[in-house]
């Protein structure tokens, strides 16, 4: 039977075609009730389905912090009609099992001090969780172990993670500021000795041209348990300026030990160039007299070819030195 044909002949049907469209439209409607009522059936029936959730302790005796938790997953089944099972099965993942771990019974073993809930509490609690969906009949594990050390505070240092360049011509202009630089941090006495600082999360601060700042997470170690930082994230600050290349040609003097007599030294040259690079905003404070540049005695130092090696004395601590030519001098001693 060609339906397609039937539908597009709708209005021009025979009474045999028209007979046979009101069939189909029976059997549909047929088909569609009985399968209904086969839904409804099995989803009336008592059935029972495999579920999990997440088992988190909290109020903790005072001083004492979680250093091993047994399972951090129970998995357990609930037998109910089979419509609930669907409903809860939606609903699976929403919900946790959150106990106060200062109400659990102590156990001592050789390593240690445990708190634990057997499988008869366990299944109280599920059952308290799930009472409006059906009975739990089974669950694993079926014991829950909790180790509880000593806690301890400990402030250390924030380390920044990230990657950091410039544009041309663009660099850093002081110093990164971390906002605070140093966090309290709180977990367990036994690890918190074996953590020296703190990072960040990672941050890709590449090809600066302008002064940022950023909002940034701290990294706590993951294989430590219920670490806690105070604050948890701190503000980073990257200040940059656009710089410029410049030079200065300053003389050169000879510098003696105290005590030492002062020969008659020329040099040559006598001058030296200094080029460096220098913020925009500090271009105007740079002079040649901010600048200074030294050989010692000939008879303490020469270089392997019997010249006198140049060293920059001082400078201003606003620019970046790139060269100091010529880098060793010539010299006679007068008599």
């Amino acid at each position: 039977m060609n339906w397609k044909y039937l539908w597009s002949k709708k209005d021009v049907l025979t009474p045999g075609e028209l007979a046979n469209k009101r069939r189909a439209y029976i059997f549909l409607l047929c088909f569609l009730c009985s399968a209904l009522f086969w839904l409804v059936t099995k989803l009336s029936r008592e059935n029972q389905s495999a579920f999990q959730t997440e088992i988190v302790f909290e109020a903790f005796p005072e001083g004492l912090l979680p250093a091993y938790q047994s399972d951090s997953v129970l998995r357990y089944t609930i037998r109910s009609t089979g419509i609930r099972l669907v409903q809860l099965n939606f609903m699976s993942g929403r919900e946790r099992l959150t106990l106060d771990a200062a109400m659990l019974p102590l156990i001592e073993r050789p390593s240690g001090v445990f708190r634990y809930m057997t499988a008869r509490q366990i299944l109280a609690e599920l059952q308290n969780l799930h009472e409006p969906w059906g009975e739990v009949t089974e669950v694993w594990p079926d014991t829950v172990f909790l180790q509880l050390v000593a806690s301890g505070e400990k402030k250390l240092p924030v380390k920044l993670e990230a990657d950091i360049s410039f544009h041309q011509g663009f660099n850093l202009y002081g110093d990164i500021r971390l906002n605070p630089d140093s966090v309290v941090v709180s977990g367990p006495v036994s690890v918190l000795d074996t953590i020296d600082f703190i990072e960040t999360q990672y941050w890709d601060a590449t090809r600066l041209r302008q002064t940022v700042n950023q909002t940034l997470k701290l990294e706590l170690p993951r294989h430590i348990p219920f670490m806690k930082a105070i604050p948890h994230e701190i503000e980073a600050r990257i200040p940059v300026e656009e710089y410029t290349e410049s030079s200065v040609e300053i003389s050169l003097n000879v510098i003696c030990p105290e005590g030492y007599p002062q020969p008659d030294v020329r040099l040559f040259p006598g001058r030296v160039n200094v080029t460096f690079l220098v913020a925009l905003r500090d271009y105007s404070m740079v002079t040649a007299e901010l600048f200074s540049a030294a050989v010692e005695c000939p008879s303490l130092t020469t270089t392997s070819d019997g010249r006198l090696a140049v060293s920059l004395t001082s400078y201003p601590s606003f620019v970046d030195i790139l060269s100091v030519k010529p880098e060793a001098v010539e010299y006679i001693v007068l008599e």
